[in-house]
């Protein structure tokens, strides 16, 4: 074993990353600044901890590899279990999907709570401790060897600054990274790929006024560009709570009062949004989250990164939130790293550009995903391939041809899950049906 990691950020990702550390470092340390929380609520510096988050099955799938018997915990304190084709009821491209037991069985719930399980089952690991209040203001550097040697921090609660030596510092710290500042002290350029969809989110929490049974866990009315820009969501979460959420790209009015969000739900295509919120009632205030960009880091095509220094997460690549990737993408990130470590004797010979070339292959899939389907709102522009007009064209037809193919349904909930490539959505079965037609029903 190693004998120190540093962490820098105790969010989804520091955490999982702090995990995977944890078999091959004497200890691991994570730099978190904001203060210990001890119960599941929104953080301070969290701003998007208001909003939805979805654990795909493929970083369920991590997360449990990383901590056995995870689910069971969650399930245990009020999670809700649900089957990704049988309780979401989804509106896509001016159809709904046809329902369906499949095999795609899933956990939710609010953000804070997952997080909170996260931290509890890392508080229990003996060699992983967190130093709150504490930020990253410097990486310390060997420039002679190119190696990393450790971080300067400022401690908030007394302002002192000191050094904290290690033999591999991880970037965790989410879009807010300094990292590509450090690096640039040390000559090393890293680019950025930008797509700005200035998007907005904006959620409520309610309650239905009656205990009256619903015959979804999940409702979702996807943004079909360019007919319906607008985006909405209702998720159940834990305590007989719904997560409501209604979103919009290019620089959008986000609703703010009461009046305003009725009348977006009113402006979508299909009523059963508008219909559940007069049978419910707002327990919280509005929140607003907006994200300018989507933004994609080539750490794996800098040179010269000094030995020992990796990102991960939403440091390395902030995806478009309406895909739910983020969370999943640092699970199979942390999963990596430790398959990384587990097959290097030595960190200070190409294991940086290794990993980060790795992790490259894991963001390219969620990466062009997300940013084909913003392509399809006309005011949203950015480099793209000549074949995006392929792509618009076969995504659409396979989205319509999924609302009523079980067989296709089940491979695009597979696919947007992570746990297939995309080269599954050219099966002969579906290609078959797209190219050939397939039957329309009335929405």
């Amino acid at each position: 074993m190693w004998e120190r990691a540093i962490v820098i950020g105790g969010g989804f990702a520091g955490k999982l990353a702090a995990k995977a550390l944890s078999s091959y470092f004497q200890q691991v340390n994570i730099l978190e600044a904001d203060r210990e929380y001890k119960d599941p609520v929104p953080r301070k510096r969290i701003p998007q901890g208001y909003q939805p988050h979805v654990l795909l099955k493929s970083g369920e799938e991590a997360i449990e590899k990383l901590f056995p018997q995870f689910t069971d915990e969650l399930m245990k304190n009020g999670s809700i279990g649900s089957n990704f084709t049988r309780d979401l009821k989804w509106h896509h491209f001016g159809f709904w999907k046809d329902r369906f037991t499949g095999d795609l069985n899933m956990v939710q719930q609010s953000r804070p709570m997952l997080e909170w399980h996260l931290q509890k089952r890392v508080d229990r690991v003996s060699n992983i401790t967190t130093r709150y209040e504490t930020m990253v203001k410097q990486l310390i550097v060997n420039r002679k060897q190119n190696k990393v040697l450790g971080v300067l921090v400022k401690s908030f609660k007394t302002g002192m600054e000191e050094e904290l030596y290690a033999d591999l510092v991880v970037d965790a710290s989410g879009f807010g990274s300094k990292s590509i500042d450090w690096l640039k002290t040390f000559g090393v350029e890293v680019k950025e790929e930008k797509v700005w969809i200035q998007l907005f989110y904006a959620t409520r929490l309610y309650r239905l006024k009656k205990q009256e049974r619903l015959d979804w866990t999940n409702l979702l009315i996807s943004p079909s560009f360019p007919e319906n820009p607008i985006g909405a969501s209702i998720q159940t979460i834990e305590e007989n709570r719904f997560s409501v959420t209604i979103s919009g790209y290019a620089n959008d009015h986000a609703p703010q009062t009461n009046e305003e969000f009725f009348a977006y739900a009113q402006s979508l295509p299909v009523s059963d949004f508008v219909n559940f919120l007069t049978q419910a009632e707002p327990i919280s205030d509005i929140k607003i989250y907006k994200i300018p960009n989507q933004v994609r880091r080539r750490f794996d095509l800098a040179r010269q990164i000094p030995e020992g220094f990796l990102v991960i997460g939403d440091a390395h690549c902030r995806f478009d939130p309406l895909f739910g990737q983020g969370i999943s993408v640092a699970a199979m990130e942390a999963l990596e790293l430790q398959s990384c470590l587990h097959q290097t004797k030595r960190l200070d010979i190409g294991f940086t550009r290794r990993f980060h070339k790795n992790i490259a292959k894991q963001i390219a899939t969620p990466w062009e995903m997300a940013i084909t389907e913003a392509f399809r709102h006309p005011k949203i522009k950015g480099k793209n391939s000549f074949l995006l007009p392929f792509k618009h064209w076969y995504t659409k037809r396979l989205y319509q041809a999924s609302a009523h193919d079980p067989f296709i349904y089940i491979t695009l909930a597979r696919v947007m899950n992570l746990i297939r490539t995309p080269l599954h959505l050219f099966h002969p079965k579906v290609v078959t049906s797209i190219v050939f037609g397939w039957q329309k029903k009335n929405v």
